[in-house]
């Protein structure tokens, strides 16, 4: 069986196991490429995954015991890198800390606008713990995840509850929807385009499909006119007639004029003017 797990606080690694009964919510120990790690089960997965890590055993009342002494030996050891960010004069801000479960390595998380040269500070740090330090450094997305914030929706983030792998948000998601580019209820607590904007797009391309472009000359039940604007979720445009009104009409209600009248044309734009 494979098995999603946690790798403390931001990161999930897919372990194989065998089948034993492992359920979601279990902890178990699971060997790294540099140790031995505990992971908390989130998910079972099918065997179509690619697994990167091997089962070690089910974690025992120990194991998690040491797991909760551990969490609060991160807490002392990112304060105590924090406190030596001026010796060594670098601009970061330290938001996480990883000490793997045999204590052979531990991951520093941070933010940075650029890459800092942190070289001389992981030598000295590793020398002093004896033990191998890494960082790296993650963008605003991940750094959000690690906080149950709330959206514009009124929900939970997605990031902050069941979103593991961050995909592109871009701003042709934007065009595809018919949103603002720069409109706030598209920008996540992050700063970044919302997660959310990827989960319809392909609705709204289905839905584009059925749509004339704006700027199409149409036939109503008013006459002709153009549209300036149209709404996927309704299925509705707003037409403009050469008098200056307009109307909101639903896609049933409108035929597509393939040659349009050069006289109605002339109308739209001195109405324009």
């Amino acid at each position: 069986m494979l098995l999603k797990v946690t790798y403390g606080d931001r990161e999930t690694r897919v372990v194989k196991a065998p089948d034993i009964g492992i359920s979601k919510g279990d902890y178990i120990i699971y060997k790294t490429e540099s140790g031995k790690d505990i992971g908390y089960v989130i998910e079972i997965l099918p065997q179509s995954h690619i697994v990167s890590y091997r089962f070690a055993s089910v974690a025992t009342k120990e194991d998690k015991e040491k797991m909760e002494a551990l969490k609060k030996e991160e807490i002392e050891k990112r304060k105590e890198c924090i406190a030596l960010l001026p010796k060594y004069n670098l601009q970061m801000k330290f938001v996480g800390c990883h000490i793997q479960f045999d204590d052979k390595k531990i991951k520093f998380y941070f933010l940075a606008d650029i890459k800092p040269d942190y070289r001389l500070l992981v030598k000295y740090l590793s020398k002093k713990w004896n033990t191998k330090v890494v960082f790296q450094q993650i963008g605003a997305r991940d750094y959000a995840k690690c906080f149950p914030e709330y959206g514009v929706c009124g929900m939970r983030t997605c990031c902050s509850q069941f979103l593991n792998n961050f995909e592109s948000i871009t701003t042709n998601l934007l065009r595809l929807q018919d949103l603002a580019c720069g409109t706030d209820k598209a920008t996540g607590v992050c700063g970044k385009l919302m997660c959310c904007l990827k989960y319809e797009e392909n609705f709204y391309k289905e839905q584009t499909k059925k749509f004339p472009a704006v700027g199409s000359l149409v036939n109503t039940e008013k006459g002709e006119g153009i549209i300036i604007d149209r709404n996927l979720i309704t299925e509705t445009v707003t037409v403009k007639y050469p008098d200056g009104g307009k109307s909101q009409v639903h896609l049933k209600e409108i035929q597509p004029v393939s040659k349009p009248p050069m006289l109605i044309l002339e109308k739209m734009l001195l109405g324009r003017r």
